[in-house]
């Protein structure tokens, strides 16, 4: 339960003075005049004398509950995300020779991707995940999905595609927009892994970077560079920052597994932080209940004091 407008508890501080202004000025604060009580010595309290404080009492829980009433109690789903509120990620994953005949430490660079990419799609919850391989062309291998077992299956298969040789960056790139263009999700992004130039397709890179720009997509890009290579770069740095950049992403290099695994982590928590806390999808405001409860204590209340606990005028 949450309150809209906790201020309005300082009403309840008020009670106790309307009491004791009450008694201090009010009728039942002037006692009445008597010659004697001396003929009342032998009887003894009454119930309606022992008890007489119950209408007082209903009428201060009433204007309690009045004030509760006024701060507007609520209830809600905190763990629920609005419609639209999650991430969407495609991710984009270079399948060329050179990814699996080089090494990156002790295994090759697709069995590290491959590894990486696994853990990082194990670590998600709600998150609606595509994969998109490439080479000299790109094939979908899966649409975004919550199903996080079969996901993995199909990144441990990537070795196995028969594609021809080649490195069409662009081409891969504008299917995995294709996969997030008709998303509603609040944040969408690409994640491109690649360890070489573009060098195929009828795309080019930068042609499908701006096409993400209109359509509202990140696009984080990966290059795994070989560190042995020294000064020399086996991949197209200058454009996979440029693509990054004019979407609104970062451009990574990653020279080992442990670098590559954290770059998927660091993208993990700039894109969470974009779509911030989970939000409450709707509220049930209760402050009718408690109106009511307070509308029947000030009736008792009153049928108490008419009948019961009747004054003299």
């Amino acid at each position: 339960m949450r309150f809209a407008d906790p201020y309005v508890f300082a009403l309840l501080a008020l009670i106790p003075v309307l009491f004791f202004v009450e008694r201090r000025f009010g009728r039942e604060g002037r006692p009445g005049a008597y010659s004697s009580l001396g003929l009342l010595a032998g009887f003894g309290r009454t119930w309606r004398l022992r008890f007489r404080w119950l209408p007082s009492a209903a009428r201060a829980l009433a204007l309690a509950l009045l004030v509760v009433a006024l701060a507007r109690p609520q209830t809600g789903q905190a763990e629920s995300e609005l419609p639209g509120q999650g991430i969407d990620i495609a991710l984009v994953l270079d399948a060329s020779s050179s990814m699996s005949v080089t090494a990156l430490g002790r295994d090759t660079r697709l069995a590290v991707a491959q590894r990486v990419l696994s853990d990082f799609i194990a670590g998600r919850k709600d998150d609606r995940i595509g994969l998109v391989v490439f080479r000299s062309t790109s094939i979908v291998l899966s649409p975004l999905t919550l199903d996080y077992e079969a996901l993995k299956m199909l990144v441990g298969s990537v070795s196995q595609l028969n594609l021809q040789d080649g490195t069409a960056i662009g081409v891969g790139l504008a299917d995995a927009l294709d996969l997030l263009r008709d998303s509603r999700a609040r944040s969408r992004v690409a994640v491109l892994l690649t360890d070489g130039e573009n060098n195929a397709g009828a795309i080019e890179p930068l042609q499908a970077a701006r096409v993400a720009e209109t359509l509202g997509i990140r696009v984080y890009t990966i290059g795994v560079i070989d560190p042995g290579a020294g000064g020399a770069s086996n991949v197209d740095e200058r454009a996979l920052r440029a693509m990054a950049e004019i979407t609104g992403g970062r451009y990574f290099p990653a020279q080992s597994e442990e670098a590559l695994a954290a770059i998927y982590a660091s993208i993990d928590r700039l894109e969470k932080s974009r779509v911030g806390r989970p939000q409450f999808g709707a509220y049930d405001e209760l402050a009718v209940y408690f109106l009511a409860a307070a509308l029947l204590l000030l009736a008792g209340e009153l049928g108490l004091r008419s009948t019961v606990w009747r004054q003299a005028t």
